[in-house]
């Protein structure tokens, strides 16, 4: 089965996925696909750091994912950016299931196609934020100072450098871990989870990192300035991990 998942900015598709999977007893069986994030697969990391056992797709002609669909449950995970015309046919061609996510009172764009339409109980307006703008930085390679993170998160969606709706971003940090952290408008989260990928404490990590900030009016050159002030330098991160490692080793001889 192909479930194509539609919704606007901020309404929960990735997390939606990640129930659906949550609840699929083969994980194993399970295929996730989001057209043309391939260069910066922000949400792909994240399902594949829960559920390692799913398949990550980034792209796919329509004859593979029809074949994929017939034994394994494909998730596809539609942008809003993308052009409503080209995204119908392809669907058409896919027989896929289309399922809308919506806020309540919202008047979603894709809801004459829906097979499935889930309302969630909550108003939201995306009007104050017109135009939108999407700034996305990559940060493959980059191990960040924890603390400096924290004060930037903070400064960033209490809009220090713009009217910010919604930001995601996955860090390496000092410690060796991969972080996640996520803030939609207006509700402040300010804790990062950790997620599922083996620390990194030999050189620089290769896993996938990067942020993904939507919103109005957004200082772009200041984000990107202020971020690689706190990206540590070679000999930083070697200092950082032989103290991790050597922690680690006395935690042993105990």
């Amino acid at each position: 089965m192909i479930i194509a998942v539609l919704g606007n900015y901020g309404v929960g598709k990735t997390h939606w996925i990640r129930r659906e999977i949550a609840q699929l007893p083969d994980k194993n069986a399970v295929v996730y696909l989001s057209p043309k994030t391939d260069k910066f697969p922000l949400d792909a990391t994240i399902l594949k750091s829960e559920f390692p056992d799913i398949s990550i797709q980034q792209t796919a002609s329509i004859e593979k994912l029809k074949d994929a669909g017939q034994n394994t449950t494909v998730y596809l995970e539609i942008p809003p950016y993308l052009e409503w015309k080209s995204v119908e046919e392809v669907l058409q061609k896919l027989q896929s299931k289309k399922v809308v996510l919506q806020y309540k009172g919202e008047e979603s764009p894709w809801i004459a196609a829906a097979d499935e339409v889930i309302v969630f109980d909550r108003e939201f307006n995306l009007d104050p934020f017109d135009p939108l703008e999407i700034h996305r930085g990559l940060l493959t390679g980059e191990v960040l100072d924890y603390p400096s993170l924290e004060t930037f998160w903070q400064e960033l969606t209490g809009g220090a450098y713009g009217e910010i709706l919604r930001v995601k971003g996955i860090f390496n940090v000092f410690t060796g871990e991969c972080i996640y952290g996520e803030y939609l408008y207006p509700d402040f989260n300010p804790d990062f989870l950790s997620l599922n990928f083996p620390l990194c404490l030999q050189g620089r990590p290769t896993n996938f990192s990067g942020i993904e900030i939507i919103g109005k009016n957004l200082d772009k050159q200041t984000i990107a300035d202020t971020l690689s002030e706190f990206c540590l330098s070679d000999e930083a991160i070697a200092y950082y991990q032989q103290q991790i490692r050597d922690n680690s080793q006395q935690e042993e001889e105990g």
